[in-house]
């Protein structure tokens, strides 16, 4: 079986072919009734035939390898297909003059379940009303659209950060709320907000999705890795199923039975998607996404890590999830495999099938989409036979022929981040292309009928009427997504939010020995405010984010927003050389985006309040009398902006060098927001906040653990777990008494006999806890 575009490419060749003269074609032939048929069933195909001289002989090939010979008044032929697929028919007929042919593409298809599934999006359709509903995340509104004028109705104001929707019965739009952790009901007649409903504090709700049912909701809150269960009609609470991890996308089966849950942020070992039985609510299956460690890295292909994953799309035959997301080569490296990493092979792009019959991922048939970045929703046309992915990263949507994986076409244009994705009845693709403020309507019935590959760009409708970023932060935050650009990534695989989608991190440690660092740590850009903190980076090599241009160059790919001639000026082309900042209006937008990221996300291990918990409040005063507050200090809860850098014991061969240079210590990293950031360390050895204490704490060189008790510490711990920029970490005047200041490559520690625990010196405290990264801060609230 071929793909639709080779299908399409031999049968065109055919009908080349047939064009002779007219002198040779008396004979006309077509076959005027064609419909999709079903695997295993009989499907019959009848020739008409006109202006025939003499005898009409007829010679059939099916397209599955079966093929007649010639055969006087063979019109008709009655056929059976095994497997699902586009089957290339050709009928060449004859009579005493001459030749003609009739092709075309047959499909068949797996037989369809009753009903559609629902999945969490932010971009919905609603067929009855022919509207079109996107969420606007940064501008706080949902915005309403004729589908059938393609024109915008209305923007409807509401909560902080909505970044789902869902339609109920009655003409009720539920909106899921990121950073007001709560939903909100529009009703659609009088497209106002009717009621809200609260969800638990610092949650982080990301996934909602109604079942096709109609009597349940389901939300998952990534903070605290669980899934709700909500009554439609009252918006109550009826169930909670702790999953742990970083449940995101959420999908419901056609007949609301099964409920599927992706874990955003992978584990080392695999990626995870969960099946919810919804009688019971509770864990049926765990598909275990396995880590891909034999597939040799090309520029085609490569090894890696599922992670990212961001929803799951239910197939209409009930028989497959698409699970798109991304592969992390966390196997490669100078200090892995002695390997550097390249462009090709650091991340690539997934989408992983489940055979939801056996509970298991079919790894054999695990697309690796070539050259695109951060897939993130898939769609089906109606018989399941082609899947339409949203590449974020990538500024388009792309097609897949969904029997074989094989790539059909790509409908390019689409705007920035391209995300939730909605196909009508009429044929048309709808794509909310979140950073452009639009939403992206084709028209893709050729390719929905198997009838060419043909798709036509109907309109671009904005969605927002004010934007809220300022211009210069939302051009930045368009660049830090798209690796379509080949400044930043050449071959289209890479941008910023490859690794810190959101602002946030993707939980790897990877090797970049061969740019002159080492292992190093993604944490999250959260809260940073750029180089609000100082110098960024693990090592401080960077003094202003524009020195990014080099990791775009060297790890990207790409071709850099900086000329060989400015790089040449004295020592621009230097980390920490003379300043980039003026030189490229992207690179500066690039750091002003960056620098808006100017807050953390709330931590739910405070009081439903947000106040400290009592063994917060007592973990923070042993904070103080260890002096961590001494390296973690003033109200970021760092003294990097005095660019020193500390080693409490834990650097070591494997952490490589600074910028090519010597790494003499680690830059103090903020301890606000590092509750969602495990594993820690400047070398992810760390897996919880309790091994940076203990296990990582040789000699008590980072802090005075052993001078306390099994109950002080805990309460330490919850201390910095509650962390997240609303209490600072104990602002310090300055330098210790006593003391000099720490130096690059020095460090500072409490002596065994230097009295009471509230007497000694203060220590480099956490000065390698988590959230260490590659650049660390937060905007003001991800997108």
């Amino acid at each position: 079986m071929r793909s639709l575009p080779k299908l399409l490419g031999l049968l065109g060749g055919v009908c080349s072919v047939a064009a002779w003269p007219a002198e040779a074609r008396a004979v006309t032939a077509s076959v005027p009734v064609r419909v999709p048929s079903l695997a295993g069933e009989a499907v019959t195909f009848d020739l008409t035939i006109g202006d025939a001289v003499g005898p009409v002989q007829v010679r059939w090939d099916m397209g599955d390898e079966t093929r007649t010979e010639f055969t006087v008044g063979d019109l008709q032929q009655v056929h059976t297909y095994a497997a699902p697929g586009h089957y290339p028919v050709l009928a060449t007929v004859k009579d005493d003059v001459g030749f003609t042919s009739v092709s075309f593409v047959h499909t068949v298809h797996r037989p369809l379940v009753t009903g559609s599934a629902a999945g969490s999006t932010d971009l919905v359709y609603d067929q009855p009303a022919a509207r079109v509903y996107t969420a606007n995340y940064e501008n706080d509104s949902v915005s309403v659209l004729d589908a059938s004028a393609l024109t915008k109705l209305a923007e409807v104001p509401v909560a902080r950060g909505p970044v789902g929707l869902a339609l109920a019965a009655q003409g009720k739009l539920w909106v899921l709320h990121r950073d007001a952790h709560a939903l909100s009901i529009i009703d659609t007649a009088s497209l106002s907000v009717e009621r809200e409903i609260a969800l638990p504090y610092a949650s982080q709700p990301m996934g909602l999705a109604i079942s096709p049912t109609g009597d349940a909701a389901y939300v998952t809150l990534m903070a605290v890795g669980k899934v709700l269960k909500l009554d439609v009609a009252s918006g109550a609470v009826v169930a909670e199923l702790s999953l742990g991890g970083t449940p995101r996308g959420v999908s419901v089966s056609h007949d609301g039975s099964q409920i599927y849950v992706t874990r955003f942020i992978s584990e080392d070992s695999h990626g995870e998607v969960a099946r919810i039985d919804a009688a019971t609510f509770q864990v049926s299956t765990r598909f275990a996404l396995a880590a891909d460690t034999t597939t040799e890295d090309t520029d085609q292909q490569g090894r890696g890590l599922p992670n990212y994953l961001f929803s799951v799309g239910l197939s209409p035959d009930g028989s497959f999830a698409w699970v798109p997301g991304k592969k992390d080569n966390i196997f490669r490296g100078p200090f892995r495999d002695q390997r550097a990493l390249t462009d090709d092979n650091t991340v690539r792009p997934l989408v992983a099938l489940l055979n939801l019959a056996e509970g298991v991922e079919d790894v054999a048939r695990r697309i690796d989409l070539d050259d695109r970045n951060l897939p993130n929703q898939v769609v089906f046309t109606p018989l399941g036979d082609f899947a339409f992915i949203s590449a974020a990263g990538s500024a388009l949507v792309e097609v897949r022929d969904a029997y074989t994986g094989e790539f059909v076409t790509a409908l390019k244009e689409t705007g920035f981040a391209p995300r939730g994705l909605a196909l009508t009845e009429t044929n048309r693709l709808f794509v909310h292309a979140s950073l452009s403020r639009t939403v992206t309507v084709y028209d893709v019935a050729d390719i929905v009928s198997s009838h060419d590959l043909i798709t036509k760009k109907l309109a671009e409708v904005p969605t927002v009427a004010v934007e809220k970023l300022d211009p210069q932060v939302l051009r930045g935050k368009q660049l830090f997504f798209n690796s379509a650009d080949i400044r930043m990534s050449d071959q289209g695989y890479i941008s910023c939010a490859s690794c810190h989608f959101d602002g946030a991190e993707d939980g790897r440690v990877w090797d970049f020995g061969s740019v002159g660092e080492g292992l190093r740590n993604t944490v999250s850009l959260l809260g940073r405010r750029g180089t609000g903190h100082g110098n960024v980076n693990w090592s401080g090599s960077f003094d202003e984010i524009q020195d990014s241009d080099d990791n775009i160059r060297d790890l990207f790919g790409g071709k850099g927003f900086l000329s060989a001639e400015q790089l040449a000026v004295g020592t621009v082309g230097t980390p920490r050389g003379d300043k980039k900042a003026g030189l490229s209006p992207e690179l500066d937008a690039l750091a002003a985006f960056l620098g808006s990221l100017d807050t953390y996300q709330p931590s739910p291990y405070r009081n439903p309040d947000g106040s400290l918990t009592e063994d917060g409040v007592a973990g923070r005063a042993i904070f103080k009398r260890l002096g961590c507050d001494f390296c973690h200090t003033g109200p970021d809860g760092t003294d990097s902006a005095r660019g020193k850098l500390h080693d409490v014991g834990t650097v070591k061969p494997s952490s490589g060098m600074r910028a090519g240079e010597p790494l003499l210590g680690i830059d103090t990293p903020t301890l606000n927001g590092v509750w969602e950031t495990a594993p820690y360390l400047h070398d992810g050895s760390a897996p919880t906040l309790r091994d940076v204490l203990v296990t990582a704490n040789p000699e008590d060189r980072h802090a005075f653990i052993s001078g306390l008790s099994e109950a002080e510490l805990g309460q330490l711990i919850a201390y910095v777990q509650q962390l997240d920029g609303t209490v600072d970490a104990g602002p310090s005047d300055g330098e210790a008494p006593g003391e000099a200041p720490s130096e690059a490559g020095g460090f500072l520690r409490c002596s065994a006999t230097a009295g009471p625990p509230d007497r000694r010196a203060p220590l480099l405290a956490f000065a390698l806890v988590a959230g260490w990264m590659t650049f660390g801060a937060r905007r003001r609230r991800p997108s």
